[in-house]
Formats: C-alpha cells, structure tokens, sequence
C-alpha cells in the first residue's frame, strides 16, 4: 500500500520544525519505508503546491524565477512536474511525507487538481494540520504578514485585514475532498507532544509504525522576527516593499534572498512580539464564529475559548520605540553576511587563479614523443 501525507500546516505551528527534520532525515526515513523529498527548500510551499494553482503566476516561485519568458516559464513547471514523478515511483510502497503550509489557500478546484496528479501513484492520500490557539495563530500571522507584505501599509491597517483574512475554512475544504475520516487536525500544544517532541508528535498522529527505532534529530527552526525586527520591517517595506510589479522590487536589498535577511535580524535581537489583540463587537463576533467552526474539528472537550470584546485598541511595536542597539547589532549581523561572502569569493578568485595557472603550465609543456 502506497500513502501519501500532506502535512497542510498551519502556518507557525513548528511547519519549518517539522519541514527541517524530515527533510535532513530522508535516508534514514527513507530506509523505514518513509519517504521524503531530499532536495531543498524542505518546504514544498515552492516547488508542490505551484503545480495545481489556477494563476500559478502569483505564486513565489513565479517571482523568484522573475523575470522569465513563457516559454522557460512553462518548462520550469514541467520540470517540476517530472521531479515529484520521480519521486513517487521511486517507490513500490510505504509513505510519502509533503509539507506545505499553503496548501491551505488551495480552492476546491485546485485541491482536486492535486488529488487527479497524485492518483496513478498513491492508494490512499491523507491531511494532517495543526491548529494553534486562534489569538496567538492570529498574532503569528500578522507577524507572518509584516513579512509577506507587498504594499505600504500600516500596521494597524495591516492588524485589520489579518483578522478579516484569517480563518479555518480551509478544513472543509480538505475534508470535502479526501474525506472527513482521512483528515487529521491536531491541536498545537507543546506541553502535550507526544515524548515531549514535535516530530514525534507527527508520526505519532499518523500512527506511521517503525519510527521510533529511528534516530531522527529534530531541528527546531524558530523563523520569529521579534518586537524590534517585526517594527524595523514594517517601516523597510514601506519604503522598500518585497515587490514590484509583480517581481521583486530591484530596488530592495537582498529581495531575492530575503533569508539571509531575517537571518541577521533574528541574531540582532531576541525581544520577543507580545500582543494582547483587542476586537470591536463586530470584530469579536467574527472571530468567535469561526472558533466554534474550528472546534467542530476538534470536539468540545479540546475547543479553544470565545474571544471578547473591547474598546481598547491593539498596541503594536512602533519603529520609533526600537532602541538604539537593535540596530548596531543588525549592521553588525550584516557586516558578519557580507564579510562571510566576501571571503568566499577571494577564496574563489585564489583558486581560479590557481587552475589559470595549471591551465598555462600544460599549455606550455612541449608534446610527448
């Protein structure tokens, strides 16, 4: 019997936890009848979940190809196609591990999609999605969405549009395709992991047999920016956004490889984003109608609580309020970046001087006899 899994998130419930541990696990996973994807990103938020958009041009893998003729364009999607091919008939059977928080935004139509590429290959596909308590998910996605955010916008105008976009509908929709028995929604609580660990909570929802003789390492990746970093991006990206014109706006440092970014911001402070989100009665209404739609898939006993109203208003980091080391420790974290690459290339010029070198000396031998 061949399964397929689709880990579908949500997004900062320890996906690029999971993501990282799998992925540098495939060989031994792979040896227990597990299999992963090897190749990286481990997140197949890129390359996967691309193959079954109705506007596939509004994806991020689209605008880190930016900019591409049709031609090349509709290559890479082929290319992608025949990678995940590969890869399901590599293997006669066990279990197939995908993990993309945003098959989540899929529509009925392009789940249906993935189902129809999937089928010549798997006997059986199933969805699990943990679910974090909805103010500190909310909390996270508008900390998500400072990152993802491609137009000017402040931050309470920002905070509004998070709580109108964020919901659970996305459940039903999963559930309507595969199946209400063939979708799994656990909920996000560390202290209740199973053996205290988030991998092993996973395998362990799944009931996958044989891994606990694995040894598989989890690597915790904690992708949070903080108070500081989540304020500094907001004011960056409203002068500099992500995009423009649909591609990466050309005037933003390092757009292309914003990791390396967050990277340098994370090490630069380690304030932690604390929110105590405030709702108008409408505001509240809203998001207590889509608890108690959430809950239905977790049963009452384990539902989350009712959210109540207020006349108070959010108080979000300011760019003003970040003190004045944050920012010398963020240009010291960068200088580190650039010093790190510009070693890299004089290690690079040296050693092609090198083979310049080698190349002369065999020019000049005379031939052999």
């Amino acid at each position: 019997m061949k399964t397929l899994v689709l880990h579908i998130g949500m997004a900062k419930t320890g996906t690029s936890t999971i993501q990282n541990s799998l992925g540098q696990a495939s060989a031994v996973l792979r040896e227990r009848g597990i299999l992963c994807a090897p190749w990286k990103p481990f997140n197949h938020s890129f390359d996967f979940t691309v193959l079954f958009l109705e506007e596939p041009r509004k994806s991020f893998f689209y605008k880190q190809q930016s900019p591409i003729t049709d031609e090349e364009w509709s290559k890479q999607l082929q290319r992608l196609r025949q990678q995940w091919i590969d890869l399901f008939s590599s293997m006669a059977q066990g279990t197939c591990i995908i993990s993309a928080e945003n098959l989540t935004r899929l529509s009925l139509t392009e789940i249906q999609s993935l189902q129809a590429f999937v089928a010549p290959y798997f006997t059986k596909v199933q969805a699990i999605a943990y679910v974090r308590d909805p103010l500190k998910s909310l909390k996270s996605q508008w900390e998500q969405d400072v990152k993802e955010l491609q137009e000017p916008m402040d931050a309470q105008a920002l905070l509004q549009r998070t709580k109108r976009r964020m919901g659970y509908r996305f459940l039903q929709r999963w559930s309507d395709c595969l199946g209400a028995e063939n979708l799994l929604v656990r909920k996000f609580e560390p202290a209740a992991f199973h053996n205290g660990s988030l991998v092993d909570d996973f395998f362990f929802a799944l009931g996958v047999e044989g891994f606990g003789e694995a040894a598989i390492e989890e690597v915790e990746s904690n992708q949070s920016l903080g108070a500081d970093g989540t304020a500094f991006l907001l004011a960056l990206n409203q002068r500099y956004p992500q995009y423009q014109d649909g591609a990466f706006n050309p005037q933003r440092g390092l757009a292309r490889r914003l990791h390396l970014f967050y990277q340098a911001m994370r090490a630069a402070g380690d304030q932690p984003l604390k929110l105590q989100i405030k709702f108008d009665e409408e505001e509240a209404r809203r998001f207590n109608r889509r608890i108690d739609f959430l809950n239905q898939f977790l049963g009452e006993e384990s539902g989350f609580a009712a959210v109540e109203a207020s006349e108070e208003e959010t108080l979000l980091p300011e760019p003003c309020a970040i003190g004045t080391d944050y920012y010398v420790e963020l240009v010291n974290e960068l200088a580190h970046l650039v010093e790190s690459f510009a070693e890299r290339s004089d290690e690079l010029a040296a050693e092609n001087r090198r083979l310049n070198a080698l190349l002369e000396e065999s020019e000049g031998d005379p031939p052999e006899a």
